[in-house]
This record gives structure tokens, C-alpha cells and sequence, in this order.
């Protein structure tokens, strides 16, 4: 069972044709599953594969470095 029913970055509701979709992306946690919606999954694509964003922790992930200064 899904322990968030929203998207944790945008706070959109799951409904439960997105349960039976596979439009939304799961992410596992000691806290259990957490689903992220497909705008937000591919938005933060990048993040959520590097491991920078941790939606089933609670946001960033606590081992990631600061992101660092673009040059001039």
C-alpha cells in the first residue's frame, strides 16, 4: 500500500487509475514506497536517477553534494 497517496513534490493526488497505470514512478525507502507523478518523474530525471533526489527520504538525498557554482 502506498504510503504517500500524493505526489511528494507536487502534491498531486493519486487516483486509482494511476494505481493501475504506469504513468506515476516508485521510489523505496525504509518508510516504505513512495510514488512520484510522470510530470515530476521526468522534470527531475536526472536528480531522481543520479540519486540528488530522494522523494522516499523525504527530498534530497542526505549524502549528495551542494551543487557546485557555474563558471562565468
Amino acid at each position: 500500500m502506498d504510503t504517500i497517496p500524493s505526489c511528494p513534490l507536487c502534491s498531486r493526488p493519486r487516483t486509482p487509475a494511476d494505481v493501475r497505470g504506469l504513468a506515476w514512478s516508485s521510489h523505496h525507502g525504509p518508510a516504505g514506497t513512495v510514488y512520484v507523478c510522470g510530470p515530476c518523474t521526468r522534470t527531475h530525471l536526472v536528480d531522481l536517477e543520479c540519486g540528488l533526489l530522494d522523494p522516499a527520504r523525504g527530498g534530497v538525498a542526505p549524502d549528495a553534494a551542494a551543487p557546485l557554482p557555474h563558471a562565468a
